[in-house]
């Protein structure tokens, strides 16, 4: 679990910068056939200065608060809610990140009325997705994939899209028998 800084949390930090260079040292081989898969590092510190190295590049969060940003990475990574997507290279293509919430505080949050809580974002029927980077349509659409993972048996699912020019468009949408029956057709047919 990542927390304040110490002596020898600061000494785990400092090798963020070597693990980020041999991050493909420390995650598993792919599989010969599989192009893409989901990554999870086990060092909570490899994983938030992989998630920095990645996200700071893409204009929708190079532009947050570094203190709010921080904090919703934190939590994501100490919850285990986030996933990498990484190519057959074990090079870094996606980022997705989401909380589990009440409907009430995922409302909320998408109406950007309130934030979360790392305890406000452990539990509930609902998912938000509140960190989601592609490096092209592709990545999307396996990230998608994996999303369908995340949300089955959920009963909600809440977004923000941000834009280029600083707007942004809250969403939501209703999960469905859908998700289960497209997550079951996609293990049929291999993919």
């Amino acid at each position: 679990m990542l927390e304040g800084a110490t002596t020898t949390n600061m000494a785990a930090a400092a090798a963020i910068t070597s693990a980020t260079a041999g991050a493909a040292a420390t995650a598993p081989a792919a599989a010969p056939h599989c192009e893409l898969r989901v990554f999870r590092p086990d060092n909570p510190y490899v994983a938030l200065g992989l998630a920095v190295t990645y996200l700071m590049t893409k204009p929708a969060f190079a532009n947050c608060k570094f203190g709010d940003w921080s904090r919703v990475l934190v939590g994501q990574i100490n919850r285990k809610h986030f996933w990498f997507v990484v190519d057959a290279n074990n090079r870094i293509q996606g980022f997705m990140g989401w909380a589990v919430t009440t409907r009430d505080k995922a409302e909320a949050w998408v109406e950007g009325r309130a934030g979360l809580s790392h305890d406000d974002a452990k539990d509930g029927d609902c998912v938000l997705f509140n960190a989601w980077a592609a490096n092209n349509v592709r990545i999307n659409r396996f990230l998608l994939e994996e999303g369908r993972k995340v949300i089955q048996g959920k009963d909600m699912v809440y977004f923000k899209r941000h834009y280029a020019d600083g707007s942004a468009r809250p969403s939501c949408l209703r999960v469905n028998d859908f998700v289960d029956r497209h997550i079951e057709r996609r293990k049929k047919s291999g993919g």
